[in-house]
């Protein structure tokens, strides 16, 4: 039986087309199944005015047509473009579409302008033979090897520097120009195909078809740009609502290979931001619900923020209605508190105002003396040393490690240990505790078998999770009953913004073998990646356990503006600058106000942004960002952005302290919560800084 595969840029402009065409693309696709012959169907041949001859053409209503791809070996057909009857011919007629000899991807490329591209950006002067660049190291075959088509690999011996490359790519087939990016990034080739492609390197081997109109493999493989669509119902299915996030239904073959991954034991998926690690955790989590023997069993998904558990919670019964009811969405803090109240636990979590009072009331007890440092210092010392960490005793915290703590000797410890101990004190008779005080007793109740394991557990943002928010994870997971995916977390150390490293190891998580990072971005540009490492540049970053993260290879796969830096005289200048930045983006019609969020939170840009005539919103703890429904440059501080993202977004730190005003002195957490804010921006990123 015909089978039809849809590419991805027809999904993306899906909703643009007229309705009747929308509903005759979903009667093609139906008829395809039984016979693509079909006259109802309307196929046809354009081999006088196409360049490759599997090209055909569909009609469709109100003179639009679709541009489809006959199989010269199998019955997969592929949909690739739609639009009205010129403009769709124009866009196909120099193309060509293969299945790659070596690598089995399907690609579309033109070579005529490839090859125009090349001679238009290459800077030969910059070449010598004894200064090759790097990609001149290859041979022919090897290039081929890489995925480059061989129309292709000519206008790639022409690459003479990154910035050609970087040019070219646009032109170049996906999984192509990623290949190319990692080797010439420092990446081997194998390494680079094995990200690209999705597979161990051992695994990377050369794919076997007859030609390049055998899409008879097709179905069989990874494919990041075509979809099956089995008929009206599913095609309905996926453009649920009237829209289409592409997260849904096209996975990089790395993220694909991570949703799928069979591991006899706790994995980990690390990355940069928008690498797309929280879309692979999501359908990894409907992935194995969908293969739960037991109705009964349930499957955890836990996040560190409050925002993005609701943001995921509601994309769930998107992925799958089906399974919606066996997954459990929360974020940590919340199933602490799950977990405590039905272990017996009736008191609630102190607030940041009985805290304090709570503090004060220590400081003033006169047998409280002999402090071996500041009375903030010690409070700091109990919240991420003591209480992340679920020290009961004297001797556990003579013993504990401090990681990312200044050094405190024995005695200290000594001397310090009555006022932690005062300060539990109090809270346990008031009946209070504090949020790693609840993850500390969650985790026990979850220890006596008060409160049952789940069949697989999931969490994302563990980078953020405490020494006993990981145990309590570990706790909730059948880790040690020889079950198959126990646990999978995720999460990107240049985004710990809330404490020091804490490796999953010490939690007893051991993921060593069963680890993999992912290294294409998705959500920001590349001129705003990079900028972003730099925030962070020579630091070391942890891969959430004792190792240390290369981003070697690491790459957008779309570019634009570089970010602009606004130098400021102070608080009001920076007002000024960053409203009439966000005038200027929505009147020019390049964004919609919701798609534009300034950070950190100051009443004086609203005021000015209010004075330009522009709605604000401001972002609101546990609740999802409204989008369209609710207009508004979006207002919120560093740590409320993060888990979302933006078209645009200015940072404000015109401020003396701030941390990107003195990055050479700035501590660890204050760079990565930059870093963090950076990387919500898509295409536009503008920071206002203090002006020397």
């Amino acid at each position: 039986m015909a089978q039809l595969m849809m590419h991805a840029k027809v999904f993306k402009n899906f909703y643009k087309l007229p309705t009747k065409v929308q509903k005759k693309v979903a009667t093609l696709i139906e008829k395809f199944q039984v016979d693509p012959w079909d006259p109802a169907i309307g196929l046809h041949g354009l081999q006088e005015t196409m360049l490759d001859g599997k090209v055909r053409g569909a009609d469709l209503p109100d003179g639009y047509r679709a541009i489809v791809i006959a199989p010269e070996q199998g019955d997969t057909f592929l949909l690739v473009h739609i639009d009205s009857h010129d403009r769709a011919y124009d866009w196909a007629k120099n193309k060509r579409f293969e299945v790659h000899g070596s690598t089995g991807a399907f690609q579309i490329f033109d070579a005529q302008a490839t090859q125009q591209a090349v001679q238009q950006v290459a800077t030969p002067k910059t070449y010598s033979p004894g200064n090759r660049y790097v990609l001149q190291q290859l041979s022919d075959d090897e290039l081929f090897h890489a995925g480059v088509p061989q129309m292709l690999i000519p206008a790639v011996r022409e690459v003479r520097s990154d910035y050609d490359l970087d040019m070219l790519s646009k032109y170049l087939p996906d999984e192509c120009a990623e290949v190319l990016i990692g080797y010439a990034a420092g990446l081997s080739l194998d390494e680079a195909l094995a990200q690209a492609l999705g597979s161990e390197i051992e695994a990377t081997t050369t794919v076997a078809v007859e030609g390049p109109g055998d899409f008879s493999k097709l179905t069989q493989r990874s494919n990041r740009d075509l979809v099956i669509v089995d008929g009206e119902d599913a095609l309905k299915a996926i453009f649920q609502g009237g829209s289409l996030e592409e997260w849904r239904i096209f996975l990089h073959p790395r993220q694909r290979q991570l949703v799928e991954w069979e591991v006899n034991g706790p994995m980990s998926i690390t990355g940069a931001a928008g690498t797309g690690k929280t879309v692979a955790l999501l359908h990894r989590a409907v992935h194995l619900a969908r293969k739960l023997d037991n109705p009964k069993d349930k499957i955890l998904l836990v996040t560190f923020s409050t925002n993005l558990a609701i943001t995921l919670k509601g994309y769930i019964p998107r992925l799958d209605p089906t399974v919606a009811d066996q997954i459990e969405v929360t974020h940590l803090n919340q199933l602490a508190r799950t977990i405590c109240q039905r272990g017996g636990w009736k008191g609630r979590i102190a607030s940041p105002e009985e805290r304090d009072d709570l503090w004060n009331e220590v400081w003033a007890d006169p047998t409280i003396t002999g402090l071996p440092m500041s009375k903030l210092d010690l409070q700091e010392e109990f919240n991420l040393v003591v209480d992340a960490n679920g020290i009961e005793t004297e001797e556990a915290y003579l013993t504990t490690v401090r990681t990312g703590r200044p050094r405190l000797g024995r005695k200290q410890r000594r001397e310090a240990w009555p006022v932690f101990k005062a300060f539990k004190r109090l809270l346990l008779k008031r009946n209070l505790m504090t949020f790693e005080g609840a993850i500390h007793q969650a985790r026990l109740v979850v220890d006596q078998g008060n409160f049952p394991q789940f069949r697989h557990v999931l969490a994302d943002e563990v980078q953020d999770f405490s020494l006993e928010g990981l145990r309590l994870l570990a706790a909730l997971s059948p880790l040690g009953d020889g079950q198959v995916n126990p646990l999978s977390v995720a999460g990107d150390g240049h985004q710990r913004i809330y404490r020091t490293r804490v490796p999953l190891s010490r939690a007893g998580i051991e993921v060593r073998g069963r680890s993999k990072r992912l290294k294409v971005n998705y959500r920001t540009s590349e001129q705003i990646r990079r900028f972003a490492e730099q925030i962070l540049d020579g630091l070391d970053v942890d891969d959430l356990d004792d190792g240390k993260t290369s981003t070697v290879g690491d790459r957008s796969v779309f570019t634009g503006p570089t970010p602009e830096i606004a130098p400021c005289t102070d608080e009001p200048e920076e007002a000024r600058v960053i409203a009439q930045w966000a005038k200027t983006l929505v009147e020019a019609g390049q964004f919609s106000d919701h798609e534009i969020c300034v950070t950190p939170y100051k009443p004086d840009i609203r005021a000015a942004l209010q004075a330009e005539g522009l709605k604000t919103y401001e972002l609101q703890p546990r609740q999802e960002d409204p989008g369209p429904e609710e207009p508004g440059v979006r207002l919120g501080t560093m740590k409320r952005i993060k888990g979302l993202e933006f078209k645009a977004i200015a940072m404000a730190c015109t401020g003396d302290t701030d941390a990107m005003n003195d990055l050479t002195n700035a501590n660890l957490l204050d760079k990565c919560e930059r870093y963090v804010a950076a990387t919500r921006a898509r295409e536009s990123l503008l920071i206002c800084v203090q002006k020397s």
